[in-house]
């Protein structure tokens, strides 16, 4: 594709706040907020310090990457901004307040960037996977295991699928393949929406 890496820790906000195209920020048509971190413990005794990291790295990092790369985006008349929530943006669970409170407000924030982008030719959309079967899911699994005094074996079928129709984790080329959609020209009338991939866990 002619691309180029570009490294930063998006979680370090402030360094983020200037970004513009001329600062930095690579010219992109497509912005997919993917960046995401899990920690499981009750209300009472989560760590102030952790959840605010994960809201600065999900919540502020993604409106500071949509805020710089609008502007190129309303130049060329084209844009697609792909949020990867999850079902966490559209139900809660237990123990996980950081991760459940910062995807319902990358759920806000990316209706209102398809609003403001509507008229400039970009959309914004949520994808609301369960869990995929990725590195983050599969130390979940230790910690909820730890949490709930149970074998990992049994986490994936007790806890994580109890929810699902589908007992299975959702495979990461699943949600690529919706991704990819979502930023095609097919797509350009779709905006403002969350996408469940849950196996429908939703539906219920």
């Amino acid at each position: 594709m002619g691309g180029r890496a570009w490294t930063v820790d998006l979680a370090e906000t402030s360094a983020l706040e200037e970004l513009s195209e001329e600062t930095g920020v690579p010219d992109a048509d497509i912005l997919v907020n993917n960046a995401g971190v899990q920690r499981v413990s009750p209300l009472h005794e989560f760590d102030p310090e952790a959840w605010r990291f994960m809201h600065r790295l999900m919540v502020e990092s993604p409106f500071l990457l949509i805020r710089a790369a609008l502007p190129g985006m309303y130049q060329r008349g084209f844009g697609r901004i792909l949020n990867i929530s999850s079902v966490h943006g559209l139900r809660a669970s237990a123990y996980k307040s950081a991760y459940v409170a910062a995807k319902h407000a990358l759920e806000g924030l990316s209706k209102v960037t398809a609003l403001e982008g509507a008229d400039h030719g970009v959309t914004s959309n949520c994808l609301n996977p369960a869990y995929v079967r990725t590195p983050l899911v599969e130390k979940q699994i230790a910690d909820q295991a730890r949490l709930h005094g149970i074998g990992e074996d049994e986490v994936v079928e007790r806890i994580m699928l109890t929810e699902s129709a589908v007992k299975r984790l959702v495979e990461p080329e699943e949600v690529a393949s919706l991704a990819t959609w979502l930023a095609s020209d097919a797509a350009g009338m779709v905006t403002g929406t969350s996408y469940a991939i849950d196996g429908g866990w939703t539906a219920s």
